[in-house]
């Protein structure tokens, strides 16, 4: 909306074709009650003794044959990465629902609402219907504010809807009472999050929502069910302190005859122009922003790096000064960079690969998109060519069952090989036919090595399970295609003559190299190996999805981008008071090289010497505590605290497992 304190959009109309005009990524909760389909199995009146018969009827509504497939998509689409998706749903729809939202999440899991007061059967001849199911998902770092084990239950107990909460005209069937909306929407969101209710009935979700100061879009079909909602939601913002930033309710007064629709937007409106106002409202930076810079954007980082630092933003972020610019010279992953809200962001790496993909995202570049989608396409093209070829399994049986020896173990793989050459070729795709292939060798190569360590696993310990089987060779399938992928980065000539591939590889060597790590021979080549089984189901297409929604293309709208020195770029950025620098160098250790780049003790001088004696902006340091590092900050004037971290990879005894880190500022 025009005004940033806008509370409710509230439509009248099909949500299936409304839905479609939310932006991607923009909705932070889905708390919705669509149809059960329960209507075809109603019985209709139920004699009773002595009594007027009792209704069993749902509502003509559920009655429409309701497909959960239909809406899973458009749900995934708008719910942002830190979103949680809550369902009301039945036992006939239960299934349905997981097996089109399951997959795509992180997490899936389902409450259970018990109804204290449900309706009674007379007769004794089965279950009260005394429970609801609500299928719930989300991903990692979603919204959770639970402050005890207790709360933590998938069971939330209330009567049903009654009197006087409870609409008698119009009368829904299926009416949810507002303290257990509430209650879920406590748990699933913070304060000025959008509630999204694509079947909003008479209300009860928006009125949960702005009781609490929560934003509520809501869409219903009905026009009885619509007026009833708009009524009861009007109520509460009377009554909530919010009310007194609502628009002018004498702003629009138009209907929309082409819909045969009535929209409220804050006011009534025309279809159109509450989208109108609704798009404006998401692609607006100053109402993406939200009250204070230490509250996060929500916004997951760009890239995994070595050193990130999303696990410190607890410590980070309360500990920000008010500020209107921002500046990172060691932007590496961006944890920080996308978390922080700013009127600006200046983000320098002297990483070039880095820097080109931080550009390629910027810019939304077909090219590079195209190419990491193709090598996307070949992560499921490696499953498919497993799938068909579980000859590999039956193989690997007859050498542990000692039916073929190792040599003929290593004579089969190589004839299958070969048998199959174009199948295995045609994982890539002809896109990359002009570059050299190993992809043969190296199939060849991991699927022995493979079967080889599998069965000296099996001596020492037991027998692996059939799933165990399964994913050693699936990952020995995807770990020759990872090589092919590891040499083409390694290619000079695709380096000099191609940046988008170049960059699409770079890419996809960090996220699917083991732990993340990035190290190089003595000849410059990178050689990680690849992650194994835990990355054989990662696909690159839902980081893709985020590099195109509109909050990230929103944040990087407001982002210059350097590769240059560090202490270069802080000099040309001409930094003031009312600036903030944020930095995250790399530590004081032997191993401080990130993608070939050293950092070197003269470097940490040089940077300690313009912080404390140049720079006129605040500005926080976070590094690992040493005696070097502690001697260069232990000035006047420069505040040190610190936390500790546990880190979660070892690679070659370079790292503590348990380290004190610093928190530095100058304010």
């Amino acid at each position: 909306m025009k005004d940033p304190n806008w509370r409710k959009c509230i439509l009248r109309g099909d949500s299936k074709d409304i839905i479609k005009r939310i932006p991607d990524n923009s909705i932070d909760f889905i708390l919705t009650d669509p149809p059960y389909n329960l209507g075809q199995h109603s019985t209709g009146n139920i004699p009773l003794p002595g009594r007027s018969a009792m209704n069993n009827d749902v509502a003509e509504w559920d009655m429409i044959d309701f497909n959960p497939e239909e809406w899973a998509d458009e749900f995934i689409r708008i719910l942002k990465p830190t979103g949680n998706l809550f369902i009301f749903t039945s036992y006939n729809q239960l299934g349905r629902w997981y097996n089109c939202l399951d997959h795509k999440f992180d997490t899936s899991n389902f409450m259970v609402w018990h109804k204290t007061n449900p309706a009674p059967k007379i007769f004794k001849a089965g279950f009260l219907n005394s429970c609801e199911m609500i299928f719930t998902c989300w991903n990692k770092k979603h919204t959770w504010n639970f402050i005890s084990q207790s709360e933590m239950h998938n069971f939330i107990e209330s009567p049903i809807c009654m009197r006087p909460e409870r609409l008698s005209d119009p009368k829904h069937p299926a009416q949810k009472p507002v303290a257990i909306l509430k209650k879920m929407i406590e748990i699933a969101t913070n304060k000025n999050d959008i509630i999204f209710d694509p079947f909003m009935g008479v209300g009860s979700m928006g009125v949960a929502a702005l009781s609490l100061d929560r934003r509520f879009i809501g869409v219903e079909i009905d026009e009885n069910y619509f007026n009833a909602a708009k009524k009861r939601i009007d109520t509460i913002l009377q009554t909530n302190p919010y009310s007194q930033q609502v628009s002018n309710p004498d702003r629009y007064n138009t209907s929309d005859n082409e819909v045969n629709s009535s929209i409220v937007c804050d006011v009534a409106v025309s279809y159109n122009t509450a989208f109108c106002e609704l798009e404006e409202f998401f692609n607006a930076k100053e109402t993406i922003m939200r009250d204070s810079q230490n509250t996060p954007t929500g916004l997951q980082p760009i890239i995994k790096w070595p050193g990130g630092k999303e696990k410190e933003l607890k410590y980070i972020l309360p500990n920000l000064p008010k500020f209107n610019r921002y500046f990172e010279p060691f932007v590496g992953g961006g944890s920080v960079f996308m978390a922080v809200q700013a009127s600006e962001y200046y983000i320098n790496d002297f990483s070039s690969e880095l820097v080109l993909l931080y550009n390629y995202i910027a810019t939304s570049d077909k090219s590079f998109f195209r190419y990491v989608e193709l090598i996307d396409k070949s992560w499921n093209n490696a499953l498919k060519f497993f799938n068909k070829n579980k000859i590999l399994v039956d193989l690997y049986l007859q050498y542990r069952n000692e039916k073929i020896s190792k040599e003929e173990l290593k004579s089969h793989i190589c004839q299958f090989c070969k048998d199959k050459k174009n199948d295995i070729l045609n994982i890539i795709g002809k896109s990359f036919f002009s570059h050299t292939c190993i992809l043969l060798k190296e199939m060849e190569t991991n699927l022995f090595r493979k079967m080889q360590r599998m069965r000296e696993l099996e001596i020492k310990k037991h027998v692996l399970p059939d799933s165990d089987l399964l994913d050693n060779i699936e990952t020995a399938i995807k770990s020759a295609v990872y090589m092919n992928y590891r040499h083409l980065y390694n290619d000079a000539s695709i380096t000099k003559c191609d940046k988008a591939l170049h960059c699409a590889l770079f890419f996809f060597m960090r996220n699917y190299a083991y732990s993340g790590m990035f190290r190089y021979s003595s000849k410059g080549d990178f050689n990680v190996p690849y992650g194994g089984i835990a990355y054989n189901s990662k696909l690159m297409s839902k980081k893709l999805n985020y590099y195109r929604s509109m909050p990230l293309l929103s944040h990087f709208a407001d982002t210059h981008i350097y590769n240059l020195d560090f202490e270069v770029f802080l000099r040309e950025m001409q930094l003031s008071e009312s600036d903030f620098v944020f930095l995250d160098p790399p530590y004081d250790s032997e191993f401080s090289t990130y993608a070939q780049n050293a950092f070197s003790k003269a470097d940490h001088e040089r940077l300690a010497n313009f912080m404390i004696n140049e720079c006129k902006a605040k500005w926080m340091l976070i590094i690992k505590n040493t005696d070097f590092i502690y001697d260069l900050y232990n000035k006047e004037g420069i505040n040190i605290r610190t936390f500790d971290k546990e880190y979660l990879v070892s690679f070659m005894n370079r790292n503590d497992k348990k380290v004190t880190h610093l928190l530095i500022t100058n304010y």
